[in-house]
């Protein structure tokens, strides 16, 4: 007989009572990642499809504004038909960039406007062989200059005339001095790359300003230069030898405005490291459910793992709206604090809930820095994947003396 008095327990849940098979739930687990892969999957196609429709706005907003811009001259002929030319004895051109985003809804597409200055000189003699009056012609594409300003040939204003692909005056020789000193001054705007011709036999060119991530290309890299936060500078010297017949890029020296990781890429590089987050989390969550003798129900983990997606869902949304490290701060805080939450629930405990949100905002920061530094991301992302198992490692000595 059971005293009146007596207080009878409620049974405990059938998953408490049974003996717990960490084999079988291991392998469970390593399903359920597969199958949270094809959210990731689902989510990276959605990405790939906003950034093609990003690069189409973005062609569209280049047309329009200009795409690269190619600067060659000036040369003198005799006419515009001529075949022979006369390039400069001395050329200077000193070039100011400024990159800028232009937006379309959701979209953008990074531009330039260029501010170029150009000088010179001319040998008289090697003019006069074309006769009293030569045309000047400046190669660029005109309908990407969007301010002007007239020929200076010895203190004389000359107005360019424009065609599709050049600028042309017409000098008089006549009361020029043996050396016949040149310059104007245009602004130009464009997308992608600035290229100018070293036209002369001796030729300075110099390209600074504001980007982000410049590249130099062309027939020869710079002699000098520098980067400094976002401001670059570059400068290229050489003498041109006679008989060298131009063909194609040769002789253009000048920088590549790289846009770098946009901000599509930066979301697809991180669902790279998706499923080595899950399966950290997850056997962060199996070490207490041991250590603690609770078992937790696969329904958990689950839940757990599908916010882990969700989070890249997060990351894709925000990011087209406000820049990447701002996303990926809002994206991660909001799952960190779900998943502690959830688990503070599950098990309990505020100390072992704020546990796993530590180790889970440990992998995002790590995770960051790896995007970050996408040179020795392999590096670091193989250190820190040793010093997890070295931590899996200890703490599964301490579950067997526990």
């Amino acid at each position: 007989m059971i005293p009146v008095n007596t207080i009878i327990p409620p049974p405990l849940p059938s998953e408490y009572r049974k003996p717990v098979s960490y084999g079988k739930k291991i392998f469970m687990m390593g399903l359920m990642c597969c199958v949270l892969m094809f959210g990731v999957l689902a989510i990276w196609l959605m990405s790939y499809s906003r950034e093609t429709s990003n690069k189409e706005v973005a062609v569209s907003i280049v047309n329009q504004w200009g795409k690269s811009v190619y600067i060659q001259g000036p040369t003198a002929k005799e006419n515009l038909d001529s075949a022979e030319s006369v390039r400069p004895q001395k050329f200077d051109c000193k070039a100011e960039v400024e990159t800028k985003s232009l937006h379309r809804s959701i979209y953008e597409a990074e531009v330039f406007t260029a501010n170029v200055n150009m000088s010179g000189t001319f040998d008289r003699d090697s003019l006069r062989a074309l006769g009293d009056t030569v045309v000047l012609e400046l190669g660029v594409i005109t309908k990407q200059i969007v301010k002007l300003n007239p020929l200076k040939i010895c203190e004389q204003e000359i107005l360019w005339h424009k065609s599709d692909y050049y600028l042309f005056a017409k000098v008089k020789l006549d009361e020029l001095p043996e050396t016949i000193e040149f310059s104007t001054y245009f602004e130009v705007r464009g997308s992608e790359a600035l290229f100018i011709k070293q036209i002369g036999e001796n030729s300075t060119v110099t390209i600074n300003g504001e980007a982000s991530n410049p590249s130099y290309n062309g027939y020869s890299l710079p002699i000098e230069r520098s980067l400094r936060g976002s401001r670059f500078s570059a400068k290229w010297e050489d003498s041109v030898p006679d008989g060298v017949i131009y063909t194609d890029e040769l002789g253009f020296v000048g920088t590549n405005f790289l846009v770098g990781v946009d901000r599509y890429q930066m979301v697809e590089r991180s669902m790279k490291y998706s499923f080595i987050i899950i399966i950290l989390t997850f056997i962060s969550v199996l070490f207490v459910e041991i250590m603690r003798k609770q078992p937790i129900p696969l329904l958990n983990y689950f839940l757990i793992g599908a916010a882990l997606i969700i989070f890249y869902s997060l990351l894709l949304s925000f990011v087209e709206l406000i820049p990447f490290g701002f996303s990926y701060l809002i994206a991660s805080a909001m799952t960190v604090v779900l998943i502690t939450g959830y688990m503070w629930k599950i098990l309990q405990s505020r100390k072992l809930g704020l546990s796993i949100g530590s180790v889970l905002s440990l992998m995002y920061l790590f995770c960051y820095i790896m995007l970050s530094i996408s040179t020795y991301a392999l590096l670091f992302g193989s250190v820190l994947l040793f010093f997890s198992l070295a931590a899996m490692m200890y703490a599964s000595l301490k579950i067997k003396n526990s």
